[in-house]
């Protein structure tokens, strides 16, 4: 163990593999949303993509936050603090800019709705006005991530937390607190409704243990040899996770579609374990990967355009996020708040990847422009 752990922290630069994992995951994101926020139904591929998607998917961002406040420079309690306020803050707004997305074509489509479109419309202005997703989820577990820094937790309590939030967190989900105004935020943060894509709850786990293994990764001095030794564990448990599921559910796809859906927004702890064997799994593949690449396995700029547009989505992970579903709101109420076919799905995945490329790049772009500018007037 000592060729492979240092007592000092030697292995604190980027941990890029997992800047990959996001970026990767993004594209995924963007077509299965092209079915899911125009209601549409999912044709066999891509429900099939889903279905191994629901063991990795918000999972990997929530862990590689929990990672990155180990890596991070700012990351003390107070900054923690502000980062999670700002969070819960861009969740709300972000509920406006999809409730306006929603609203643009209405004046110009009201008149030819059918009964179907319309009850479409009402609903969805009525659930992303109270949306909770990935970015409150992210805000609250800033929250917590932010307390514990400040408690000095060492590694093995970032374990123990995540491992028991793991197991109690189907005991406790849905549990209703008749007390006004406390009883909604408590649904927010644990309890069942038709706005609460995520529950904070159920997540925390993930972003402990990223901690506890953002901890651990600092005092790596040999990661070919961790990750080899960390790949056989993972390899032995989604093994075993597929083989209990395919076991369970055989050729029932659309039984297996409904349980692990449910899964994964609701994980157990034995979930949990096979995600983060997931987790680790894709981003050990994607570090020899890039290793392979180079000569000296030494990390350098990538100069592959789709690695670098990869980096790019991970960088601006929140802002694609943002944004990309937006422009299905959109397609959604010209199509009169109506489903779509499978292929036009796919077509409108293609069309957010665009999209949505030139809203960030643009925002960037005069953001960096700006920040120049005043840069310049302060001399």
């Amino acid at each position: 163990m000592n060729e492979i752990f240092s007592k000092e922290e030697t292995n604190t630069g980027r941990q890029r593999e997992f800047d990959y994992l996001k970026g990767i995951f993004m594209l995924f994101i963007y077509l299965i949303h092209a079915f899911q926020a125009t209601m549409s139904p999912e044709d066999s591929i891509t429900r099939w993509i889903y279905i191994f998607a629901t063991m990795s998917g918000a999972a990997i961002f929530i862990f590689v936050m929990g990672l990155g406040t180990v890596y991070s420079r700012n990351a003390t309690p107070v900054g923690m603090v502000k980062s999670g306020v700002r969070m819960v803050i861009y969740q709300y707004l972000n509920n406006l800019a999809y409730v306006a997305a929603l609203l643009i074509p209405y004046p110009f489509v009201s008149g030819r709705l059918t009964g179907a479109g319309m009850d479409n419309f009402n609903y969805l202005v009525v659930v992303y006005i109270q949306y909770i997703n990935i970015f409150f989820i992210t805000g609250i577990i800033y929250l917590v991530l932010a307390l514990l820094r400040k408690l000095n937790m060492n590694i093995a309590g970032y374990i123990i937390i995540g491992a028991a939030v793991s197991i109690a967190a189907p005991f406790l989900y849905g549990t209703t607190v008749d007390v006004p105004v406390l009883g909604y935020i408590m649904k927010l943060l644990i309890g069942d409704a038709e706005f609460v894509s995520f529950t904070p709850l159920y997540f925390l786990s993930y972003a402990l243990f990223g901690v506890a293994f953002g901890k651990m990764l600092r005092h790596v001095k040999d990661k070919v040899r961790f990750y080899g030794m960390l790949a056989v564990p993972g390899i032995v448990i989604v093994i075993v996770w597929w083989v209990l599921v395919f076991v369970k559910y055989g050729s029932d796809t659309s039984r297996m579609y409904a349980v692990l859906t449910d899964a994964y927004s609701q994980p157990d702890f034995w979930h949990v374990v096979a995600s983060m064997a997931h987790i680790f799994l894709f981003a050990i593949i994607l570090f020899f990967a890039e290793r392979s690449g180079t000569e000296d396995g030494r990390l350098r700029a990538p100069e592959n355009p789709i690695a670098r547009q990869i980096l790019y989505y991970s960088e601006h992970i929140s802002k694609y996020y943002a944004m990309h579903i937006t422009v299905y709101f959109i397609a959604l109420g010209i199509n009169g708040y109506e489903a779509f076919r499978s292929y036009q799905c796919w077509l409108l995945a293609l069309l957010s990847i665009v999209v949505t490329e030139i809203m960030v790049r643009g925002y960037n772009m005069l953001q960096a422009r700006q920040s120049r500018g005043k840069k310049n007037n302060r001399k």
